[in-house]
């Protein structure tokens, strides 16, 4: 990490964590999200941790020595203190805790969200912070630093309990709110261009031109009036947004089709929409003509999954698989490979975007986007996903 890249505000987060009481966690098996999970908690409690991955091919105990007296943690400031260590292991279903007090083995994932912290507050008897009713425990953490290796730089976010990420290689990170046109939004101010900026006071999520739509009104530019807008968008695709409400538009703004209920799952396909709404109906829309081609109600549809080799899109439900077209659907053998069902009820709609809610952050594969999202939007194939941290952008995966 180069010096260089660590200016004054950057300086100034790394001091506020390391003021923190630290926790080295030495973590074994442990996933990605039940790693962060680990650090958010203990950020709650008013912690900094350290988590260190240890190899499974050497014996832990010889690796918490070295571990614990190792120069990659900085111990500097907390030599009036004793250095806190938590060991956690996760074997088949269960995972185990082991602090200086005792060991305990929750035997499920579940359990171990819900007993973590409790059972981490007693053992190192100390009051853990209370954030009022709203849970909303940002004001105690202090901000998070977004690293991304590509250009060496530090970017100094919102605080999520999450003291450091780092940008994947497969993966582009902007330090602001990317819009559906490509314009930024930072503090308020929406940057078009170098000349054109525009304060605005609502999220904006696209700018046409002539009117800029915000997730609560329609800012005609023109004029300076505001339309209250009926239906927030929830996703664009290229040059077309979907609505809350089922509805359907162009980036234009030009017109608007109501197609279903709240939209579950979505594919584009050429000039092709396959809609799933919350009552389990199926729409497939003709975009270039504005029609309805297809409807009909699947009580256990699941998903939508696009098949590349065979270029078809599937429709995944419970019980049965079936491939859609304009003509209809047929319905299709699941014993073979290419149609297994394998949507987690952690998958967030639409299936295509491989991200993930754990109830305490999102995340693509296993990579912590943040605690929010605020909208996405896919362009010339490159998925946006517009957190409370910035805006992370990854190339759509195609399925197998």
């Amino acid at each position: 990490m180069p010096d260089g890249s660590l200016d004054a505000e950057v300086l100034s987060v790394i001091k506020k964590w390391m003021e923190r009481p630290q926790v080295v966690v030495f973590e074994k098996n442990i996933a990605p999200h039940l790693s962060i999970f680990i650090t958010k908690e203990l950020s709650k409690a008013g912690f900094f941790a350290t988590n260190v991955i240890l190899n499974s091919e050497l014996d832990s105990e010889i690796e918490l020595e070295l571990a614990s007296t190792s120069a990659s943690i900085d111990v500097s400031n907390f030599a009036t203190r004793e250095l806190l260590k938590i060991s956690v292991e996760s074997i088949g279903d269960t995972i185990s805790l082991t602090t200086n007090a005792s060991t305990i083995v929750f035997k499920s994932e579940e359990e171990f969200l819900s007993g973590f912290l409790e059972y981490i507050t007693t053992s190192f008897s100390f009051v853990r912070i209370e954030t009022g009713s709203n849970e909303d425990t940002r004001d105690f953490y202090p901000e998070t630093v977004v690293y991304d290796p590509k250009s060496g730089k530090l970017y100094v976010t919102v605080p999520t309990g999450v003291p450091l990420i780092v940008v994947p290689d497969y993966m582009n990170f902007i330090p602001a709110t990317v819009t559906m046109d490509g314009s930024f939004y930072k503090d308020k101010v929406l940057y078009v261009s170098e000349k054109i900026q525009y304060q605005v006071d609502s999220l904006p999520l696209l700018y046409t031109g002539y009117s800029i739509l915000t997730d609560n009104y329609i800012l005609n530019l023109r004029t300076g009036r505001k339309e209250v807008i009926l239906s927030v968008p929830i996703f664009g695709w290229d040059k077309y947004i979907i609505y809350a409400d089922g509805s359907i538009s162009d980036v234009s703004l030009t017109w608007k089709l109501k197609v279903s209920n709240t939209p579950l799952d979505f594919l584009l396909v050429e000039n092709m929409l396959y809609l799933l709404d919350v009552t389990k109906n199926v729409y497939v829309v003709n975009l270039k003509t504005r029609k309805v081609i297809f409807a009909g109600n699947f009580e256990e549809a699941v998903c939508f999954d696009y098949d590349e080799r065979r270029a078809t899109v599937i429709l995944k439900s419970l019980k049965e698989n079936y491939v859609l077209s304009e003509n209809g659907l047929i319905k299709v053998d699941r014993t073979e490979g290419g149609f297994k069902n394998d949507f987690s009820t952690k998958s967030l709609y639409p299936c295509l975007t491989n991200i993930k809610d754990f109830g305490f952050g999102f995340f693509y594969d296993d990579i912590y986007l943040g605690n929010s999202i605020f909208y996405m939007f896919i362009s010339k194939g490159v998925l946006n996903i517009v957190t409370d941290v910035g805006t992370w952008q990854v190339e759509v995966k195609k399925q197998d």
